[in-house]
């Protein structure tokens, strides 16, 4: 009882202390911002030659040396123990890097709103999985939260002509893996690892995997352009190095239910980034939708930084290692 209470105390932090979930939060947000931004990067890229298969390499390409050396400087050990490696591996190729070519793939068949919109489900299914197979308290600031993003991701999405099957099952696929990626952070041995590296693990994955089925499609092009290059290495140190390292850690602080919810803002930055730099159109109900989903981000944010965790919470968010 005493390591319990203590936990939870831990969670809260002492007094002049920053508490871990107001970290997770804090987080959370940044990954979202730098995950929402890069694919405004990676569309200049794109324009250079590269595609979403060669995108996927050249992130874990320039992004992994980064990790490396920030797990020198910080002295983390990069070997897995027994009860680690079959959680990394399994979250690392079933999660990060399933969830980058399903994503990538459905592009090819319908159009990017339409995936956007049915990737943006997997907020649901994680907490879903955490109410019946983890009982997770679901609470109604939660709820009301997940609704608010979910109405606000669908005003970023066009009437879609294109309902092409394929496209649809590989973006459904890829809300099923992305959530087994967030409950895989937050339930296995992972919790407990520095979340740099899991990055690296995660990367080495993405490298690996990409380089396979480029060189097998022919997809994998390194015919760019400076620009191109440019824009490869910035989305590499936004997401490789940046979100995802810090997405790890907002689940290990503050669960995958908080973190899923937060992440709608995403959308929400990729489409503000792309009025500013690329001079895309933003409609008023855009604006509704920017409305609504930060009124669910801050509401989770409010909510999750000041109740005191009850018997029922499952202990969500128990990870106890910094960003390291």
């Amino acid at each position: 009882m005493r390591k319990v209470l203590d936990k939870r105390m831990k969670r809260l932090g002492s007094p002049g202390e920053i508490p871990d979930i107001t970290k997770g939060i804090v987080a959370a947000i940044c990954s979202a911002l730098l995950f929402g931004f890069s694919p405004v990067i990676a569309k200049l890229a794109y324009v250079g030659g590269s595609n979403g298969i060669t995108m996927t390499f050249m992130r874990a390409l320039f992004g992994l040396p980064v990790l490396i050396l920030l797990a020198r400087r910080q002295k983390i050990r990069l070997r897995l123990s027994r009860e680690e490696l079959p959680a990394v591996v399994l979250v690392s190729l079933f999660g990060a890097f399933a969830t980058t070519i399903l994503l990538y793939t459905s592009y090819s068949y319908i159009n990017v709103g339409m995936a956007t919109v049915l990737h943006y489900i997997f907020p649901v299914l994680v907490m879903l999985t955490n109410v019946l197979f983890f009982r997770e308290k679901i609470t109604w600031w939660k709820l009301l939260s997940l609704v608010l993003g979910f109405g606000g991701v669908l005003t970023f999405v066009g009437a879609s002509r294109d309902s092409d099957m394929i496209g649809v099952v590989l973006a459904l696929a890829s809300v099923a893996s992305y959530a087994f990626l967030m409950i895989g952070i937050e339930r296995t041995a992972i919790k407990d690892m520095p979340a740099v590296r899991m990055s690296i693990y995660s990367h080495t994955t993405s490298l690996i995997g990409s380089f396979i089925i480029g060189t097998a499609t022919g997809q994998l092009n390194f015919k760019l352009t400076p620009g191109a290059w440019v824009s490869s290495v910035a989305v590499a140190l936004m997401v490789a190095v940046g979100a995802f390292t810090l997405l790890n850690y907002a689940i290990i602080k503050c669960g995958a239910s908080t973190t899923a919810i937060i992440a709608m803002l995403e959308p929400l930055t990729g489409v503000l980034f792309g009025w500013l730099i690329l001079k895309e159109s933003l409609s008023p109900i855009n604006l509704l939708g920017f409305l609504l989903i930060m009124s669910g981000v801050v509401l989770v944010s409010w909510y999750s930084g000041r109740k005191i965790p009850t018997k029922g919470d499952q202990e969500e968010g128990n990870g106890s290692k910094e960003l390291q």
